[in-house]
């Protein structure tokens, strides 16, 4: 189990749930869907977990500074007022974050990868094009591009896109455009459209999308993509 842990740099605070693994190993933050990391909706804390189980340090910062929502009404105003208000003081959160990760005697060697869900699917492909020079790898599920400024031409990271074929949110040729920019880049790319599910799919606490089998998939390819560009 892992623990609530506040880091601070330069006078930016991000408190978040970390977990470390027994041995040394890489970095990879976790960002929260539109619920929030401490919503009973968010499987965000479980899954950092398991992140440590495979050998990483992982963190989930809370971006919305306490605050989650159990209702997609709620929900929506966290995220609609993160991106539209509050996007340039989240980027120095993520800042602070990758930063006093690298600086952690458990983490070695000093990479961190980042990954996502929903709104922190979106995150993190803006996060590889905003912060190519601080990350190494990212991995966001079903990201919605027109939530945030996300430039392919930046994006200098390997990146994986895991997307769902019926996701009723999520326009996947937009994310396929942005996979094609990131592959004229020279970038290492890769996509997989899950067929049959939702979005959502990897979320266990929302058993009306949660797929068991798809989301074993799509964690070991997550897993696997990681230890290879990060160990």
């Amino acid at each position: 189990m892992g623990e609530w842990r506040t880091f601070e740099r330069d006078g930016v605070q991000v408190r978040g749930y970390l977990a470390e693994p027994k041995e040394k190993g890489p970095a990879v933050i976790v960002i929260h869907e539109w619920w929030g990391v401490e919503s009973p909706k968010s499987n965000i804390k479980e899954i950092t977990d398991k992140l440590a189980e495979e050998g990483f340090v992982a963190f989930a910062p809370d971006f919305y500074k306490g605050k989650s929502a159990d209702n997609p009404d709620d929900a929506g105003k966290l995220m609609t007022d993160m991106f539209q208000n509050r996007l340039s003081e989240v980027d120095s959160m993520f800042r602070t974050a990758v930063e006093s990760l690298k600086s952690l005697d458990k983490v070695e060697p000093k990479k961190v990868g980042v990954t996502g869900f929903c709104c922190g699917g979106t995150l993190s492909m803006y996060f590889a094009s905003k912060f190519s020079d601080l990350i190494d790898a990212s991995v966001p599920f079903y990201g919605l591009p027109q939530l945030a400024p996300i430039d392919p031409k930046n994006i200098k990271v390997p990146i994986f896109f895991v997307m769902a074929e019926k996701d009723e949110f999520v326009n996947n040729d937009e994310v396929i455009d942005i996979m094609k920019g990131c592959w004229r880049n020279g970038v290492e790319v890769q996509g997989k459209v899950y067929p049959d599910v939702n979005h959502a799919f990897l979320n266990e606490k929302r058993p009306e999308v949660y797929c068991e089998e798809t989301s074993r998939d799509a964690w070991r390819m997550m897993v696997d993509f990681f230890k290879r560009h990060l160990s």
